[in-house]
């Protein structure tokens, strides 16, 4: 499988509503919106730090996930795909997110009444693996297959339990290895892949952002740092307390392209 080179990264500040955003169910911390925007700075410079060239968007207060930029569209080669979001609050965001990948790529819609969250695709070497969440639902994986079928590529349905999104609780670092968190999937579906687990208690740092030759890990959890550097990984360590917060984590911060 070839190693994807990246160059360029779309990121949206935190805006000063951050603390509104939506929360995961359950007992809710309060969230500390300036150690957010603190936190949102170093992975920005984890980016640049490794060639990436940041196409930056303004935050708009009136969407307090906005800072969430991979979930109102996908990247399929010389394509931006702009979805259809299963939070009807965060729809709006699409606007600004299409606009600057108008600039870089040829704009496709999905549209009613499916819908489909970029945080549920993960682009696995060859093809696409779609999750079946709260977020993204059949009819909008079958507009995305359809489209990807056109560039060329296969893309699977993973029904996903107990996670917000795909990507929640499995990425993809390269080479074959996904990094994921038992019990979510029915992992056979990856049956080509090495899979590094994750433990229970563990999950959050499943998600994990390879680029370009490093993989952007989350800071306090040794065990998943170590298991990925064993498999021949170099890794990079980021506080993600306070997206955590909001069931967000490091691919939910940029689209890579």
């Amino acid at each position: 499988m070839e190693t994807t080179v990246y160059k360029y990264a779309i990121v949206r500040a935190v805006p000063r509503t951050f603390d509104r955003c939506i929360r995961p169910a359950g007992p809710t911390v309060p969230i500390d919106v300036d150690l957010a925007m603190e936190q949102h700075r170093h992975y920005c410079d984890a980016l640049e730090s490794l060639g990436l060239e940041l196409i930056r968007i303004e935050p708009d207060d009136r969407y307090p996930d906005c800072c969430f930029v991979e979930d109102p569209a996908v990247i399929v080669d010389g394509r931006a795909i702009v979805v259809n979001m299963g939070a009807p609050s965060r729809l709006g965001e699409s606007v600004a997110i299409k606009e600057a990948l108008a600039r870089w790529k040829v704009v496709t819609e999905v549209g009613t009444p499916g819908t489909l969250d970029g945080g549920d695709v993960l682009f696995a070497g060859d093809r696409y693996f779609v999750g079946l969440t709260s977020r993204s639902n059949e009819t909008g994986f079958v507009a995305f297959r359809e489209i990807v079928r056109e560039l060329g590529y296969v893309a699977e349905s993973v029904p996903v339990k107990n996670a917000l999104h795909l990507k929640s609780v499995c990425t993809h670092l390269g080479e074959g290895h996904l990094v994921v968190a038992p019990g979510h999937v029915d992992e056979t579906i990856f049956c080509n892949y090495t899979l590094i687990p994750v433990s229970k208690e563990d999950e959050y740092s499943a998600n994990c952002l390879s680029v370009n030759g490093k993989v952007l890990v989350i800071a306090g959890y040794p065990r998943t740092k170590a298991a990925i550097e064993a498999a021949g990984f170099e890794t990079i360590e980021l506080e993600t307390t306070e997206f955590k917060k909001a069931g967000g984590s490091l691919t939910c911060l940029s689209i890579i392209f």
